[in-house]
């Protein structure tokens, strides 16, 4: 693969072919002339026009055939496992200027008689073109990049192919509008494919020398793998998301309790939790329970508010661990507002969050008021690693009335809501409302 200066260096060997052609060719007859790769705008034209044919790179685009070649790059941790090839084709403008009657237009001849038998820059070519050079004294000449050198683009696995391109009148009155310079006889060419490629460090599993314990092969099973259809919250599939202290319902196919457990994981916050589970009241259905604070004081620190996904684990006596796939669920944060009421005006309102907010979660928070968001005036995570968040707020202007509170973390609102009653109906928790006279 080309480093970075392949770009460069495909212009610096179409130059070199170009300028070598035209020695051979001995046009010695229309005067002094110079092969250029400049910006057309930069060439002077008129009365002092000068023999010269310019080679002008004028658009790059990605390969068709390459583009996705070595993808994807990076694992679900962001590690390096490959240096995908950055494929590229160069469009070139060719650009004749003479310095009397059909100078232009023999240049431009023979460049395209050049180019039409050399329709492939051979790796020898590109080493020559690219290469320090040995002058008659003997001394070293440096290459067309001075130190930097170019020369492994003459080792990349694809050949450079030239390709005529014929524009229309259309497309050629484009390009030199918005080049702003004279126009002159032109003809484009596609040079494909370039391929720029990084050394960077990449990691790679080692090889398998051998298959299962005593190189016995993989296990089999006998009946169709385990799969999860979905989870919900036990209490009713109406609610949104699970909170700490309350039962989960998995569903699935051949999921074996007894060798089961549930797995919830976090990777943004990097929080694995392994639940207990039990067999559930429906057929394919298991039921586990997310441990409350009281059950589990570790659990204000140990879980964190956000969208884990879910997967069963099943480990059987003598077969490899199984994981299903994986379902989403989100945690949402339990609260307590105080003070239940307030005077009409400003109401300054305290939010104890469970379990515990992270850092990266902070700037994100908003108490939803009513239908008003509202940004904290302060939060305070203690270093007690069993004590909630405290998080105070301030809502201006506020007109007498019953208000629902809601704290939104991650974009997953706390559940305003109680059950009662067979079968249980939702209905707005009292403990979570505000009253405004």
């Amino acid at each position: 693969m080309s480093s970075a200066l392949a770009i460069a260096a495909v212009s610096a060997s179409l130059k070199d072919l170009l300028n070598n052609g035209f020695i051979d060719h001995d046009l010695s007859s229309i005067g002094s002339f110079t092969v250029t790769a400049q910006p057309p705008d930069r060439i002077t034209t008129g009365q002092a026009e000068p023999n010269q044919l310019n080679v002008f790179l004028y658009q790059v685009t990605a390969n068709a055939g390459w583009r996705n070649a070595g993808l994807p790059s990076r694992d679900s941790r962001g590690t390096r496992i490959s240096n995908p090839p950055l494929a590229l084709d160069l469009h070139y403008l060719l650009t004749a200027y003479g310095a009397s009657d059909l100078n232009a237009e023999v240049l431009l001849g023979y460049a395209m008689q050049l180019l039409h038998e050399n329709p492939v820059l051979t790796r020898q070519q590109l080493r020559t073109a690219l290469t320090a050079q040995p002058a008659i004294d003997g001394t070293l000449l440096p290459g067309p990049f001075g130190k930097l050198s170019a020369v492994d683009l003459a080792d990349q696995i694809e050949l450079l192919k030239i390709t005529p391109v014929y524009l229309g009148t259309e497309d050629l009155s484009k390009i030199w509008t918005a080049m702003q310079a004279r126009y002159r006889p032109s003809m484009a060419y596609l040079v494909s494919v370039v391929l720029i490629q990084s050394d960077a460090r990449t990691t790679s599993a080692p090889p398998v020398l051998r298959r299962g314990p005593d190189d016995r092969g993989p296990v089999t099973r006998g009946v169709p793998a385990p799969a999860l259809a979905g989870i919900r919250p036990a209490a009713s599939d109406l609610l949104p998301a699970i909170r700490l202290g309350e039962d989960l319902v998995v569903s699935g196919t051949n999921l074996a309790s007894a060798a089961a457990t549930l797995q919830l994981e976090n990777v943004r916050l990097d929080i694995k939790r392994e639940l207990i589970t039990t067999s559930g009241a429906g057929t394919g259905q298991l039921t586990a329970h997310v441990p409350s604070v009281a059950e589990e004081p570790g659990g204000m620190s140990g879980w964190a508010i956000g969208v884990y996904t879910a997967a069963i684990r099943i480990a059987e006596p003598g077969l490899p661990v199984w994981m299903t796939n994986g379902v989403p669920i989100a945690l949402a944060p339990l609260i307590a507002v105080t003070p239940p009421t307030a005077p009409a005006g400003t109401v300054s309102l305290t939010v104890t969050c469970t379990p515990r907010l992270r850092p990266e979660q902070e700037a994100q928070v908003r108490l939803l008021f009513g239908d008003t968001a509202i940004k904290a005036a302060s939060i305070t995570t203690p270093p007690d690693l069993l004590a909630p968040t405290t998080l105070t707020f301030t809502v201006p202007g506020v007109a007498a009335g019953t208000y629902l509170v809601r704290l939104r973390v991650d974009g997953i609102d706390s559940l305003p809501i109680t059950m009662s009653g067979s079968p249980p109906k939702l209905d707005f928790d009292p403990q979570q409302m505000v009253t405004v006279s």
